[in-house]
C-alpha cells in the first residue's frame, strides 16, 4: 500500500507539473500572439530653469505611474550658469529619475554652452521670432543647430555636452534630440561620430500648429529638414549606427489628451508598432497633464483591442 500509495502521489506531483507548464505556454503564447506597441516617453531639458513647480509635477507623475520608465534627454546648460551650484541642481533633476531610466542629451544652440565646448557661437539663423543677440544674460536657445553650424562644429559641441553631463554623475548619453528638431545632415554625422546609438528629431510640422503659425520660422525649418514627416512614421536607419525613432506623437505642449488617443488609435489601425511622445520639463507644470491623462485611455484601448502596450526608454 505503500508503494502504491507514493505512486499516486508521484503521479498527482506529474499531473500538476504538466497542468502548471500547459497554463504557462499556453499563456506565454497567447501574449506573443498578440500585437504590440511600444510607447517612449520622453523629457526634453530646454535649458531654461529648474522651477520647483515642474519638477514636482515630474515626481508626482513617476508617483502615479511607476511602471513607466522615461527617456530623459538632457542639457548640460543648467550646470553651466554663473552662480549656480551644478551639485543642487544635478540633484534636483535626478529626483525625477527612475531606475528604468535612460540617459539622453537634448541641446539647443545657448552660447553659454557653446563657450563651454570652445565653439564659436552663431545668433542665426533662429527657428522663433526673437533676438539671439546675447546683450544681457544666456542667449541661442532658438538658433538652428543644423542650419547655423558646420558638421565639425556639431561633432565638437556634441561631445564636449556629452562630456558636461558625465563629469556631473550622469551616465554618457546615447540618445539624442535636438532643440527644435533641427537635425540634419550634418547633426546626423555628429551624431554617429560620437557614438549615439538613436535620435528621435524627426517630427511632423502640423503637429505643431496648436502653438505655431505656418509661416513660422520653426514650421518652415521643420518641414524643410523633415519633408513628408507624418504620425505615421516608423524607426529606420539615419546613419550606419544611428537609428531614427521619429517623434510621431510631438510633445505634450502641442497635443492635448484626445489628440494624443486620436494618435495612438491611428497607429493601431494602420498596424505601427511604436509611438514616441513627451513633454518639455520646463512646461511641466502646465501641459504634462495631457499626457497623464491619455494614458489610462491608451491602456483602456489597448486591452479592448487585444494589443500589449510595451513602456520602454530604450531601444532594443
Amino acid at each position: 500500500m505503500t508503494h502504491k500509495n507514493s505512486y499516486l502521489e508521484l503521479l498527482n506531483l506529474c499531473f500538476v507539473a504538466y497542468l502548471c507548464l500547459f497554463i504557462s505556454l499556453n499563456s506565454y503564447a497567447e501574449n506573443n500572439a498578440k500585437p504590440t506597441i511600444q510607447i517612449f516617453v520622453t523629457v526634453d531639458w530646454e535649458g531654461w530653469s529648474l522651477d520647483d513647480e515642474n519638477i514636482e509635477v515630474i515626481q508626482a507623475f513617476r508617483k502615479q505611474y511607476p511602471h513607466i520608465p522615461m527617456m530623459q534627454l538632457l542639457n548640460p546648460v543648467y550646470l553651466l550658469r554663473p552662480s549656480t551650484d551644478a551639485i543642487v541642481e544635478a540633484e534636483k533633476i535626478r529626483s525625477t529619475f527612475l531606475p528604468s531610466d535612460s540617459m539622453g542629451l537634448h541641446v539647443h544652440g545657448w552660447k553659454s554652452l557653446l563657450d563651454a565646448c570652445d565653439v564659436p557661437y552663431q545668433n542665426s539663423p533662429s527657428f522663433a521670432a526673437q533676438n539671439e543677440v546675447c546683450e544681457a544674460g544666456d542667449c541661442g536657445y532658438a538658433v538652428s543647430l543644423e542650419y547655423a553650424y558646420s558638421a565639425q562644429d556639431l561633432t565638437k559641441l556634441i561631445g564636449c555636452s556629452a562630456n558636461l553631463l558625465v563629469e556631473q554623475g550622469f551616465a554618457r548619453p546615447r540618445y539624442f534630440r535636438a532643440g527644435g528638431w533641427q537635425l540634419g545632415p550634418k547633426l546626423a554625422s555628429a551624431l554617429e561620430a560620437n557614438q549615439f546609438v538613436f535620435d528621435s528629431s524627426r517630427t511632423d510640422a502640423n503637429l505643431l500648429t496648436s502653438k505655431w503659425a505656418e509661416n513660422s520660422g520653426l514650421m518652415q525649418m521643420v518641414k524643410a529638414l523633415h519633408p513628408e514627416a507624418s504620425v505615421l512614421d516608423e524607426p529606420y536607419q539615419l546613419t550606419a549606427s544611428v537609428m531614427e525613432y521619429p517623434n510621431n506623437g510631438s510633445l505634450a505642449d502641442y497635443t492635448d489628451t484626445q489628440q494624443l488617443v486620436t494618435i495612438f488609435k491611428t497607429l493601431i489601425e494602420h498596424n505601427r508598432r511604436v509611438l514616441v511622445l513627451g513633454f518639455h520639463q520646463e512646461t511641466a507644470f502646465s501641459y504634462l497633464k495631457h499626457l497623464q491623462d491619455a494614458i489610462p485611455l491608451f491602456e483602456k484601448i489597448a486591452q479592448e483591442q487585444g494589443i500589449i502596450i510595451t513602456w520602454v526608454s530604450h531601444s532594443p
